[in-house]
């Protein structure tokens, strides 16, 4: 059985999750799978860049997860506003990208004679193809939502000055790999790995 958008929009409840869905520790059968490859009964073959075939405010949420640092930077803005349109007023949109202030994800990759980030390999790809195609930080996301309708609030993030916030996470809303309550590499000591940012569409006024 194949997941078809019109089967998605007759349910009562909707929950988007950008790219494949691989098994974690909780219950994801409830998410929808927007994936470039997959078709199947959990998975829709969608590219994230285009339009979402669903109705205003018909959402409840969209997660992604370890997905949008593969998108052109420049493509985002409309990605985000695409997300605001189908979220019901007081949705949320929960995006985790890797923290390229994150001392893990600076020792594995490659930089130019400038210090700046060239190709992670651990993002997949080639250097002439890579993963990752930009290197998020706090600045970076920030502007992206600073510039986008969203109400937000950033839980895990490194500053400029090598300090980080690094708030609970509640991951009933929306399951996360990469932060130190999941992740070895970044428990002792407890550090972020991730920009985690739960952002929600502003509730309709009456």
């Amino acid at each position: 059985m194949k997941l078809a958008w019109e089967d998605v929009a007759k349910r009562e409840h909707i929950h988007l999750y950008a790219g494949d869905i691989y098994p974690r520790p909780v219950d994801m059968s409830h998410l929808v799978g927007l994936s470039l490859t997959r078709e199947d009964a959990q998975h829709i073959k969608h590219d994230v860049r285009k339009p979402i075939p669903l109705p205003d405010n018909s959402v409840d949420s969209y997660q992604a997860e370890d997905v949008f640092e593969h998108v052109p930077y420049n493509d985002l803005p409309a990605v985000f506003a695409e997300i605001y349109r189908v979220l019901k007023p007081g949705g949320l949109f929960r995006l985790s990208v890797p923290d390229y202030r994150c001392d893990v994800l600076i020792a594995r990759s490659e930089k130019d004679a400038d210090g700046n980030f060239v190709f992670d390999p651990g993002g997949g790809g080639t250097r002439e193809n890579p993963g990752h195609v930009w290197f998020p930080i706090f600045e970076s996301v920030s502007k992206l939502f600073v510039h986008s309708e969203f109400d937000f609030a950033f839980l895990h993030h490194y500053c400029e000055d090598g300090s980080f916030e690094l708030y609970d996470i509640d991951y009933s809303l929306g399951y996360i790999m990469r932060t130190p309550d999941h992740d070895k590499r970044v428990q002792n000591p407890r550090r972020p790995m991730s920009i985690v940012v739960d952002a929600r569409k502003q509730e309709q006024e009456c």
